[in-house]
């Protein structure tokens, strides 16, 4: 009786264990961190892509995790600054209202060290590792 008691105790801890549901993304993971989404593959292509010499579309956008869960991201070609938070996967950027941001919130979910996806645009945001957009 003890032995099936046990390995009963034993499964159940094993599975409330596995839960598909990813543990929360803690606070300071962001900190010091960009993101970006490319409008093009390469520089070659974004700069083919210009409409006029005098005038130069943005190729990709950008997302800043500064100190103090400050952030700046660029949509267009205007910067917008404010403040993140992070509820489990989820982080949620409160910025000024613009037209870009009607609402002055972003939501993203962090899929991981590498890539969070924008739930607005339905965009994945790859990690920015070099000095480059494009390495």
């Amino acid at each position: 009786m003890y032995k099936k008691l046990l390995l009963f105790f034993v499964l159940l801890v094993l599975a409330t264990g596995c839960s598909r549901i990813p543990p929360p993304v803690k606070n300071h993971i962001l900190k010091n961190k960009s993101f970006v989404y490319l409008f093009f593959e390469t520089e070659a292509e974004c700069m083919e892509n210009q409409p006029d010499p005098d005038f130069f579309i943005n190729c990709y956008q950008q997302v800043d995790f500064l100190e103090d869960n400050k952030v700046r991201i660029v949509l267009t070609d205007i910067i917008h600054d404010g403040t993140y938070r992070i509820e489990s996967n989820k982080i949620i950027l409160t910025l000024n209202d613009t037209y870009e941001v009607p609402s002055g919130i972003l939501e993203f979910e962090y899929l991981n060290p590498n890539l969070i996806y924008n739930l607005e645009s339905k965009t994945y945001w790859k990690r920015l590792k070099g000095n480059s957009v494009w390495d």
